[in-house]
């Protein structure tokens, strides 16, 4: 098989010289999206088994060959549960995962611990579309929204089964234009019956309750004749960039790699909270064990031209990759000593480009909420509600009674000696800005799930009996900074000055009393491949 783009000849009958491919003209086979569209190329799919297989911990072993695809799957899905159950709505089928590692050899390339939490962020920045379309089947992980409007649609009674009514003057209908929203509520992609509720607002009968497909048990209609509920387990997968970064930008060569390369994945616990949620009121003493025979890896392995992928083989017995891994630093927060801190997160030695935080509270383990723990708690506030003020919460933070008070947070990085910013940031548009700045992309989360101020959740929507405006304000108040010096941090390392006064969560028992702030470091690393060796340095 030739190829115009890859030939060369000598002199002399071109019929008496072998096809060779040019070192100069070999496009680059791991850098992704570099190849050129008329290069033939095949796609070889194993379906791997784990290697070991716990409720704790899985390993799966590639096989050395091809080039792996970067957006190669891993799949999970649970036993059977005696109730209705779901994955967590803003880190799916991540809640399982609480630590990921790449290695080669004896070579860790990538590794990062606490994934969930971390998925927690970077679940801010998918798109709505993207949550909807695709990730909710996927990985179970639905924060789309959508306006929630007053007149959407025609009216119904709450009457059971409901009926359709006419509104003079169509507050909540009549015209059926879409030109008044309340404010944003979830948004699944189902539409259905509008039931007018007790407070006069209506609320969408089928995009209030979790789909069938993304629950871990999904009983579905005995078949005619028979009372059995026929029970079918849900999959949900993850793709391999996700978990490592490396894979982003570049794909591994199997096929130049002499020693082993596997994949290990430490699991949160199966019965202490984070890996489904069940509706409001029910007893959550179940365990999530997950299905050891539905536990797979489906492996895609890339093929060139024989003659081309040896050619970059030969061309490149020497390659070094740059990419960036993360470093978690965790600390515990006692309420009690919140306030003025200065901590320690580590990087000496390092090149960060990049530091993420947040506090979480680690009260909310409670499995019947649609976060469970996953989130970055944001500061009490006093926005003015006007239709339903919030109640004062009954404990503060010295143990009596108070009326709520805006809740600060004043916070700065040093390193190397000087601070990141000549004022501390106090305002939580700058702790946005910086987050956007950070990124180079904006959250989709309104300013009352990042902050917990204003009043752009609907109050009278929700999911499974919980309503959307409790379960999403003030839990997505992640911080970020970009550290753009491109130095290597001194023997000190980087301290995080922060002076927060955290809320007490009154709603669960007992009452918080501690709050864990999880730092992600982005660290610059290097990998070189050496005659088919790995060998990892920091940059």
């Amino acid at each position: 098989m030739s190829y115009d783009n890859s030939m060369s000849e000598s002199s002399g009958d071109p019929m008496a010289s072998k096809p060779s491919v040019s070192s100069s003209q070999i496009p680059d086979l791991l850098k992704i999206g570099s190849i050129p569209t008329n290069v033939q190329m095949d796609v070889d799919t194993d379906v791997l088994d784990p290697v070991v297989h716990s409720q704790s911990f899985v390993r799966f072993v590639l096989q050395n060959k091809g080039i792996l695809h970067s957006h190669s799957k891993i799949q999970f899905a649970f036993e059977q549960t005696t109730q209705d159950v779901w994955t967590p709505m803003n880190v799916g089928i991540a809640g399982l995962i609480q630590r990921a590692t790449l290695r080669v050899g004896n070579q860790t390339i990538c590794e990062i611990d606490d994934f969930a939490d971390f998925t927690t962020y970077r679940s801010q920045f998918m798109s709505g579309e993207s949550m909807r379309e695709r990730l909710q089947y996927q990985t179970g992980q639905c924060m789309a929204k959508k306006f929630a409007y007053n007149n959407e649609g025609e009216d119904w009674t709450s009457a059971s089964p409901p009926v359709e009514t006419v509104v003079a003057g169509g507050q909540y209908g009549g015209g059926g234009s879409l030109d008044l929203a309340r404010g944003i509520t979830n948004d699944l992609g189902r539409n259905g019956l509008l039931v007018l509720g007790g407070n006069g607002y209506f609320g969408e009968v089928e995009n209030s309750r979790m789909p069938p497909y993304m629950s871990l048990y999904n009983d579905t209609a005995p078949a005619s004749g028979s009372t059995d509920i026929v029970n079918v387990a849900n999959t949900f997968q993850w793709s391999l960039s996700d978990f490592f970064p490396f894979l982003k930008t570049n794909q591994l060569p199997l096929y130049m790699m002499k020693e082993q390369i596997s994949l290990e994945f430490v699991l949160t616990p199966a019965a202490s909270g984070g890996r489904a949620w069940v509706n409001t009121g029910v007893a959550a003493t179940q365990t999530y064990n997950l299905i050891t025979t539905d536990t797979k890896m489906f492996a895609d392995y890339q093929y060139y031209p024989q003659e081309m992928m040896v050619a970059y083989a030969n061309a490149n017995r020497s390659m070094q990759f740059s990419y960036v891994d993360y470093r978690l630093s965790k600390l515990s927060v006692p309420i009690a000593t919140a306030g003025q801190q200065i901590r320690n997160i580590g990087g000496a030695g390092r090149i960060i480009s990049k530091v993420v935080w947040g506090f979480q509270n680690n009260t909310p383990t409670d499995a019947t909420s649609p976060l469970i723990k996953w989130n970055a708690t944001a500061m009490d506030r006093t926005a003015a509600i006007s239709d339903n003020p919030p109640t004062a919460p009954s404990i503060a933070p010295d143990g009596g009674t108070k009326a709520y008070l805006n809740q600060e947070v004043s916070q700065n990085l040093k390193l190397n000696g000087e601070f990141l910013y000549p004022i501390n940031v106090n305002n939580t548009a700058r702790c946005f800005h910086n987050v956007v700045q950070a990124e180079g992309l904006t959250p989709y989360s309104s300013r009352q799930e990042y902050a917990n101020e204003g009043n752009s959740l609907v109050r009278d929507r929700g999911i499974q009996g919980h309503l959307i405006f409790d379960m999403f304000a003030g839990t997505a108040f992640h911080q970020a900074a970009r550290l753009n010096k491109g130095e290597r941090i001194n023997s000190r390392g980087i301290e995080l000055y922060y002076n927060v006064t955290l809320p007490r969560d009154t709603s669960h028992v007992p009452v918080t009393d501690a709050y864990t702030l999880r730092v992600f470091l982005e660290t610059i690393k290097f990998a070189s491949l050496r005659d088919g060796f790995v060998q990892t340095m920091l940059a």
